[in-house]
């Protein structure tokens, strides 16, 4: 084998590990919440970020309507356009119903994706999705109300340079903006269609 070749497969092998060791403290952390508790499960809050043509979005913006929401970043190489392909499935599915829920994607990277980026990002998903954006601080100010657990791994010498070690969970708000239960980033998009189904 050559250099290049043992090389690449070690960064390979690291990157696996670091988000290998990301879902297991997502898994443990996250241990005390259990799906459609919402009366106790403390996540979502107030936040301000910036979506398509620099359009400003706060919580508010969501009321009146359910919500699904998800993390991720535009550089990701997997584990987020799985996430927005199952989110595209139910807006296909719901057709008739898609414009009485939202569905966003929240990028954990503020760094390389500005609202611009990620919303063409999303567009090539859903154009029912709506991208948002803001500073590193309105980024870990969502994240940490939506316990959403995110690291910047260095994987300089490679074309990203970094990455983004990232939770990866749908989150199903309420009309009212409360927490409602959350899925895995590959559920099946019935179980999805399911739990929007009682709240519309």
């Amino acid at each position: 084998m050559n250099s290049a070749f043992i090389k690449g497969l070690s960064r390979g092998l690291f990157l696996c590990f670091i988000i290998l060791l990301g879902f297991i403290f997502y898994y443990l952390y996250y241990s005390n919440y259990s799906k459609n508790n919402n009366d106790s499960a403390d996540i979502g809050g107030d936040f301000e970020l910036i979506g398509k043509e620099g359009q400003i979005y706060n919580q508010d913006d969501f009321l009146g309507k359910p919500l699904l929401i998800f993390f991720g970043f535009a550089s990701c190489p997997d584990i987020c356009p799985y996430g927005l392909t199952i989110i595209s499935e139910v807006l296909d599915d719901l057709e008739a119903d898609k414009n009485k829920f939202n569905s966003v994607f929240v990028t954990l990277d503020p760094e390389r994706d500005d609202y611009a980026k990620i919303t063409d990002f999303v567009n090539l998903f859903h154009s029912n999705i709506i991208g948002l954006s803001g500073s590193v601080e309105q980024i870990d100010n969502i994240a940490k109300n939506w316990r959403v657990y995110k690291k910047k791994v260095d994987f300089s010498g490679s074309e990203l340079d970094y990455t983004i070690d990232h939770s990866a969970f749908i989150y199903l708000m309420n009309k009212n903006g409360k927490y409602h239960t959350h899925f895995s980033h590959n559920a099946d998009a019935a179980d999805i269609i399911e739990e929007i189904s009682k709240l519309l």
